[in-house]
C-alpha cells in the first residue's frame, strides 16, 4: 500500500516500540522458516483477559498501557474477538490518550477491522481500515466529525493485500502462542500492507525478570515488520513473554535514538481470575 498508509506519530512509535528496525543474525540460529501455520488452531484467549503496564522514558514515569481482549463481535457476519490497546501518559506540555483496536475472526486467522483512534499533544486521528478477505483488498476510512460517521478514503481502497492477512495488534497477541525454540526465526507474509511483509519473528534466549507483577521466567523474541508504525523500523525493542501456558508479555525494552522506552507489567487478569508471578 503507497504511502505507508499504517503509520503512527513519532511520539507514539517512540513509546510503544515494540519492534526493531535490523534483524541481527544469531550464533546458531536457524534459517527463517515461512511458517503460516504456527498459530494454535483454536482461539486461545478468553474474554476479560488484560494486562497492564507502567510506560516509562528511562527512569520517568510517563503512563500506562493496557491490552485487553474485550469482547466478541460480529463483523459482517463474521464472529471475532475484539483485541484492544490503549496507552495514556503525559508529561509536562503532552498529553496521549490512544486506542487501537483489532477485529480478529479464528479458522482461520484473519483480520477483518483496524482502528486507531489518536489523540497526542495537538495532533489527532481516527480512522479505521476494512479487510475484505474474499477480494482480499482493504480500505482505509476516515471519521468525519460532522457526520459522526466513518467515510472512505478518495485514494486508498480496494487495495490489494495478502490471504490470511493480520494487523499488528493481531500479531502481538498471537505471536506470544508460537512454539517458541531458542534460535529459531519465523517468518510470516500475512501483514495486510503487503510491503510491511515478511513478518519475522525471532527467539533470543530465555531470562528471569522481575516486573511489579511478580518475577517470571521469560522467553525473548523479537517481531519485525518492514514499515513503519507499531512493529516498525525505527527503534530496537525485545518483547520477554512468561515461559507457561499464560504466555503473558511481562516486559517490552526498547532502545531508542532519543533514550529507552520501557514497559513493565503491573498487574492481570485471565479473564476468569488473577494471574501473577
Amino acid at each position: 500500500m503507497s504511502g505507508r498508509s499504517l503509520k503512527l506519530s513519532a511520539a507514539c512509535v517512540a513509546i510503544l516500540a515494540v519492534a526493531v528496525a535490523n534483524a541481527g543474525s544469531l550464533v546458531g540460529q536457524t534459517e527463517p522458516t515461512v511458517d503460516d501455520s504456527a498459530f494454535p488452531e483454536t482461539w486461545p484467549f478468553q474474554v476479560g483477559e488484560e494486562a497492564e503496564y507502567a510506560v516509562l522514558f528511562g527512569r520517568i514515569q510517563f503512563g500506562r498501557m493496557t491490552l485487553r481482549v474485550e469482547a466478541q463481535d460480529t463483523i459482517r457476519g463474521t464472529p471475532t474477538h475484539r483485541l484492544s490497546m490503549e496507552i495514556e501518559g503525559r508529561i509536562p506540555l503532552y498529553r496521549m490518550d490512544d486506542r487501537t483496536v483489532s477485529w480478529i475472526a479464528s479458522d482461520p486467522y484473519r483480520s477483518l477491522r483496524f482502528e486507531e483512534v489518536l489523540r497526542q499533544g495537538s495532533y489527532r486521528r481516527h480512522r479505521r481500515w476494512e479487510l475484505d478477505h474474499e477480494t482480499l483488498t482493504a480500505t482505509r476510512e476516515d471519521w468525519d466529525e460532522e457526520a459522526e460517521a466513518y467515510r472512505p478514503h478518495r485514494r486508498q481502497r480496494d487495495l490489494p493485500m495478502p490471504p490470511g492477512a493480520l494487523d499488528e495488534i493481531s500479531y502481538l497477541f498471537l505471536i506470544r502462542k508460537l512454539d517458541f525454540e531458542i534460535g529459531r526465526t519465523y517468518e510470516f507474509n500475512r501483514y495486510f500492507e503487503e510491503d510491511g511483509n515478511p513478518v519475522v519473528v525471532e527467539v533470543l534466549r530465555r531470562e528471569r525478570v522481575r516486573v511489579p507483577a511478580g518475577t517470571f521466567e521469560t522467553i525473548v523474541v523479537r517481531p519485525i515488520i518492514q514499515t513503519d508504525g507499531l512493529f516498525g523500523e525505527d527503534g530496537r525493542a525485545e518483547v520477554f513473554i512468561s515461559d507457561d501456558d499464560r504466555r503473558l508479555i511481562v516486559q517490552i525494552k526498547s532502545r531508542m535514538l532519543r533514550g529507552a522506552v520501557n514497559m513493565y507489567l503491573r498487574e492481570s487478569t485471565s479473564g476468569e481470575a488473577e494471574t501473577g508471578g
